[in-house]
C-alpha cells in the first residue's frame, strides 16, 4: 500500500489473524482476515482440564496478538508465541522445571520435536503424519474433550491400580502374621485376584 501510496484512512488494524488489504483504482477498499477458527468444544475443554487441577499452557509460531486472543477465547492460562520447533523444545524444559511433568498435544509437523520431547506426547488423529509418528498417545477424533476425559480415565485408573495394591497387600500381610486359615489363604492367592480383575473392570464403564 505504501509503494502504490494508497491512503489506509478508515483502516483500523485488526488484533486476530493474518491480514491483506485490499484497493482499487488507487483507492483502499477493506481487507481479509485469515486465521485458524477454533474448535466449538475448545473452550470447554479447556475448562475440564482446568477443573482437574492442571495448568493449560500454549506454545505456537503464531504471533503474540493471535496467540493472546485465542487463550483469551478459550481461558488458557499462558502463552507462548513466535516460536520455532526448537523454541517450543526449550519452553517446554522450562515448563517442566516450574511444574512438573508435561503433557503435550499437538497435530502439526512443527509440533514433532516437542512431542518427543515431552513427558507424554499426544497427537490428534487428523493430525500431520510426522506429528502421529512422534507421540505416545493418538486421540483417534479430532474433538478436544477427548483430551480432558482421558486424562479422567488415567486418574482413576491410577487410583483403582493403587486400591487393587493395597488391598493385595493387605490380605498377604494378615496371612503371613497367622491371621489366615488355609481358605483363607487360598483366598489371598486367588480370590484377591480375581476381586482386582473384577474392581479394574469398573474401569470400562466409566462416564463421560
Amino acid at each position: 500500500m505504501e509503494k502504490f501510496h494508497i491512503s489506509l484512512d478508515g483502516y483500523e488494524k485488526n488484533n486476530f489473524g493474518t491480514e491483506v488489504l485490499a484497493a482499487r483504482n488507487g483507492k483502499f477498499i477493506g481487507y481479509l482476515v485469515i486465521s485458524d477458527t477454533l474448535k466449538e468444544d475448545a473452550k470447554s475443554a479447556i475448562s475440564q482440564i482446568k477443573k482437574q487441577g492442571i495448568a493449560t499452557i500454549m506454545l505456537t509460531g503464531d504471533a503474540q496478538d493471535s496467540a493472546d486472543a485465542v487463550a483469551q477465547a478459550t481461558g488458557i492460562d499462558e502463552v507462548h508465541a513466535r516460536l520455532l520447533p526448537q523454541d517450543k523444545l526449550s519452553e517446554l524444559n522450562s515448563i517442566r522445571n516450574k511444574y512438573g511433568a508435561v503433557m503435550f498435544v499437538g497435530d502439526g509437523i512443527n509440533d514433532a520435536p516437542v512431542l518427543a520431547g515431552a513427558d507424554v506426547g499426544a497427537a490428534m488423529g487428523s493430525g500431520a503424519d510426522a506429528a502421529i509418528e512422534a507421540a505416545d498417545v493418538v486421540f483417534m477424533t479430532s474433538s478436544m474433550e477427548a483430551i480432558p476425559q482421558a486424562l479422567a480415565i488415567a486418574k482413576s485408573t491410577s487410583s483403582i491400580s493403587w486400591q487393587n495394591v493395597i488391598f493385595a497387600l493387605v490380605i498377604k500381610i494378615l496371612g503371613l502374621c497367622g491371621f489366615a486359615s488355609m481358605w483363607m489363604a487360598v483366598f489371598a492367592d486367588t480370590g484377591v485376584a480375581m476381586l482386582c480383575v473384577l474392581n479394574s473392570i469398573r474401569i470400562l464403564y466409566k462416564k463421560s
